[in-house]
């Protein structure tokens, strides 16, 4: 009866580890409008983003801007946001991490890197 109620207790003990440990994985939800503004040496660019995700993290974005509407795929890894895209010549690396209604990180176009910041659109 003694062995039962240890292994008994060490088992609850497996069963509630594991559920933490798969509630600290979870995905950030970046799905939804994003204001998006990029900081240049000279000027700040600003974009309108609307991501969908899927459960496994898998991104896509329509990108609206100046230079009109580009789609976008890449993946939200727990709170870490990674898009790798292109626009004509040019290759967008885009790094940021997820806090909330809120990402900041950094896109490198070409060889050149910037300040990337979005906000949760409020319309």
């Amino acid at each position: 009866m003694k062995r039962t109620a240890i292994n008994f207790a060490i088992l609850c003990f497996f069963v509630v580890s594991v559920a933490q440990a798969a509630s600290a994985q979870q995905v950030a939800n970046i799905a939804g409008k994003w204001d998006v503004t990029i900081r240049m040496p000279d000027h700040n660019v600003s974009e309108q983003w609307t991501m969908q995700q899927d459960r496994s993290g898998n991104v896509t974005a329509t990108v609206k801007g100046s230079g009109g509407e580009q789609k976008v795929t890449g993946e939200v890894n727990n709170v870490l946001l990674l898009l790798d895209y292109k626009v004509g010549d040019a290759d967008y690396k885009i790094r940021a991490t997820v806090d909330g209604d809120t990402m900041d990180g950094s896109v490198t176009i070409g060889k050149k890197e910037y300040i990337w910041s979005a906000k949760k659109s409020k319309s």
